[in-house]
Formats: structure tokens, sequence, C-alpha cells
């Protein structure tokens, strides 16, 4: 019995080996299989990481080619796409379009514009789409129907002028004395003078925008735009804008006409005339009245201006036009100009002196700088002196290309480049007509004691922004 007992206890223990061994085989081949899962999936993510990089590397050198591609093709294309359909014309770059003329002739008075083909009738604005409407009024004989009647064509007349005028904004940023940044805008008029096939241009008074920060125009529809500021001539106070045909609405071109230009040499004392005005810079007027005084010159650098007199309402903040009775422009209200004209008048510049300044202004240049403020001679001074012709040389600004060339103030000036000189309008046209490498020979006289009276220097005119 003892020995079954021992037996058994053998058999026990042997079993209990038996399970503990398959035991540790059976962790064994756990371990076994779970170092294979893991080598079978390590491999794996690293092939997908792999992939995944080789990937977003492809994506990027793609990219980068046809980056390249696409610059290389936008760069040598533009310009052809550009030039086929008119793409792109910057406003600053003038000498891309033709010149501009402030006076066209008159196969040139209707333009038609690149937007939706609309026509830009100036010959008649009035028979276009939005035409001025009439009053019938009937004519009886009467004083007072042909009162009625010569009212009704002048007020037909200075709609037609008001479509060539238009708001400008000069809008500036301040900070108040709470540090808060603000923008402030002081309001004048303009007029638009003249077209390209892509731009109008408006002439305005260049002291009120030449501190702005930006430039708008508001215009009879109400729409307003911002523009850039083209060109300026600080002596005639004159600035150019330009506005852009292709950024106008279809109800713009209804509200838009080109000024006619007139003849100011045609002005008299007396003359009946037209005027949108504006005495604040804000509202703009309609005055009818008459030429007051015709006889008064100003003398700037380089120039000379002739001006007129109106008895239309005045202000130190005038500014606008005057037409005649056809509604042609013959002289811009002047602010800065016409100091030897009594104080309380209504004061215009002559539109026949500024027609060649507004015209270089438009084309993106500017008159040339000579330095002189020279006078006409009254005919006993020319006798006094001795001489035939010329002007006289009231001063000579520093270091212009005048006082470089030894002229002074009290010389006459009596030819230049073999042409007699009689008025400063004659000086002022060569002037205007010169290039910028011009050398303009001048004969001169000068009266010394120590010195023959006549001489001849070379001026060289400089270019800049009068």
């Amino acid at each position: 019995m003892n020995k079954n007992k021992k037996n058994k206890e053998n058999r026990s223990d042997i079993d209990e080996l038996k399970l503990k061994k398959q035991d540790i085989e059976e962790a064994e081949e756990q371990d076994e299989e779970e170092s294979i899962i893991q080598e079978q999936i390590k491999p794996w993510h690293k092939r997908k990481f792999k992939k995944v990089m080789s990937v977003i590397g492809f994506s990027l050198l793609a990219g980068i080619i046809f980056g390249i591609a696409a610059r290389f093709v936008f760069k040598y294309s533009d310009g052809i796409i550009s030039k086929i359909f008119g793409l792109n014309q910057p406003y600053d770059s003038p000498n891309s379009q033709p010149p501009v003329n402030i006076n066209p002739s008159p196969d040139q008075q209707k333009v038609s514009t690149d937007k939706d083909g609309v026509s830009f009738n100036i010959d008649n604005p009035e028979t276009s789409e939005g035409a001025v409407p009439t009053v019938v009024i009937e004519d009886d004989g009467s004083a007072l129907a042909s009162y009625r009647l010569a009212m009704e064509q002048m007020r037909i007349k200075s709609e037609k002028v008001r479509k060539g005028v238009v708001k400008i904004s000069a809008v500036t940023s301040i900070v108040n004395w709470l540090g808060e940044s603000i923008e402030q805008s002081e309001s004048s008029l303009g007029i638009v003078v003249a077209e390209n096939p892509t731009n109008l241009f408006v002439v305005t008074y260049y002291d009120k925008v030449k501190n702005a920060d930006r430039i708008e125009i508001t215009l009879k529809s109400r729409n307003t735009y911002t523009v850039p500021l083209l060109n300026y001539d600080d002596s005639y106070n004159l600035a150019v804008l330009v506005l852009s045909k292709q950024v106008l609405k279809q109800e713009d071109f209804s509200t838009l006409a080109l000024l006619e230009i007139g003849n100011s040499d045609s002005v008299y004392a007396g003359m009946p005339i037209i005027a949108v005005d504006s005495i604040d810079g804000k509202n703009e007027l309609v005055e009818y009245g008459v030429v007051t005084g015709d006889s008064y010159v100003d003398y700037i650098t380089d120039a000379i201006i002739e001006i007129f007199t109106t008895d239309i309402e005045h202000s130190e903040n005038d500014e606008g036009i005057v037409t005649d009775l056809d509604g042609k422009l013959v002289g811009i209200i002047t602010r800065k100009l016409g100091e030897s004209v009594e104080a309380d008048v209504n004061k215009c510049m002559r539109v026949n002196d500024l027609i060649k300044v507004a015209e270089k202004l438009c084309n993106g240049e500017s008159r040339l700088y000579f330095g002189i403020k020279a006078e006409n001679i009254p005919e006993w001074a020319l006798r006094e002196n001795d001489i035939e012709n010329g002007i006289y040389v009231n001063g000579v600004e520093p270091s212009s290309p005048a006082s470089d060339a030894g002229l002074r103030k009290g010389d006459f000036i009596t030819a230049i480049n073999g042409r007699k000189i009689n008025e400063v309008s004659e000086f002022s046209e060569i002037l205007m007509d010169a290039t910028e490498n011009s050398e303009l020979v001048i004969e001169g006289y000068r009266v010394s004691k120590s010195a023959s009276p006549e001489f001849t220097v070379t001026v060289k005119p400089e270019k800049r922004n009068n």
C-alpha cells in the first residue's frame, strides 16, 4: 500500500512537471508569435512612412516644376495677351497711348470708349442718353416770353457744362487729441478736359490735393472712385487726375461729358457768361453774369497769365469755371493768381494760356524750367533804352538755369535762337515747345557803363514740376 501511495505521488510530480513544461513551451510559443508579429508590423510602418514621404517629395517637385513653367509662360505671354485685349495699360505710361489733345479738331469730337460700346458724345450730350429735359415755352411775342426762352436755353447749356464738372475729395489721415486715427476730407471741383482710349483726364486745383493720402472723384451718378495724381504745375496751381474708363459703371456715362474749349481771346468786358463754381469747395453753383474786366495780367515763373474778372459771387475760396453762352470753356477761376487785381472780385485765368500746360500735364510731361520772371516792355521804355523789341527780366531765381548762364535782373531779352521776342507769351511759347536737352541761345541787352550793352548767353532749361 505504501508503495502504491508513493507511485501516485511520483506520477503527480511528473504530471506537474509536464504541466510546467507545457506552460513554458506555450509561453515561449506566445513570445515567438509576438516577436514575429512585431517584426511584421515594424517593417510595415517603415514602408508606409517611406511611401508617404516619397509622395510628398514628388508633389513638391511637381509643384516647383509647374511654378517655373507657369512663371515662364506668364512672363512671355503677358505682353501679347495685354496687346490683344488692351489690358493693364498703366495711367503713368502716357507714351503707350495716343497723345492727349485738350482742344480736339471737329473730326475728333466724338470718341468711343472701350466699355460696352458706349459712345462719349461731346458734341451734343443732350441728344444722347441722359438728355437734358427741356421745358416747352410758348413764344407769344412778349418780352417776358423772350426772356423765358433765353433763360431756358441758358439752363440747357449750363446742364451740358455741368456734365464736365466733378467733385474732388482730398482725404488725409490725422490723429486726434485722443490718439485715434481719423480721416478728414477737403472738397474741390474738377473739370473733365481730355481722354484717350482708356482714361479720362480731370484738371483740379493742386493746393487742394497735394497733401492728400487718397483722392476721390464723385460723379453726378453719385458713384465715387479713387484716382491717382498724374502731374501738376505749382505756378498755375493746376493738377491732373486720371479716371480709368474701365472702372466706370453704365450709369456714369450718361452723366459725363468732356468740356468743350472756347477761345478766351474773344472775351470782352460786358460779355455774358455762365459760371459753374463753388465758394466753399463743396456746393456746386450755377450762376449767370458778365465779364467786368478783361485786361489784367500776372507774371509767373517763365510765363504770363492773362486774367479777366466777372461779377459772379466771390469769396477767398472761389473755384470753378466760366463758359460763354455756347457752353464753351473760356476761363478757370483762380485763387492764387491776380495779385494786381482788386481784392474782392472773381478772377479767371484765360483758357488759351492753359491749353498747352494742361496737354503737357495730361501726357505726363512738365514745362521746362528757365528761372526768370519777365514782363512786357511798353513802347516808351523801348525808346528810352534805344532797343526795338524785347522783354524785361524782373527777377532771376537763384541756382536756376538762367542764373547759371549769367542772366541778371534788369536785363532785356531781345531774341531766342534768332527769333525776335516782343512779348513774354512768345518767350513762354518757345520754352513750352523746347525739349529737355534743348539749348536756347539768348540775345540780350544790358545797361552797363563798363561793357557793351549787347550780349549772348546759352541757357539749358531743366525738366521739373514748376
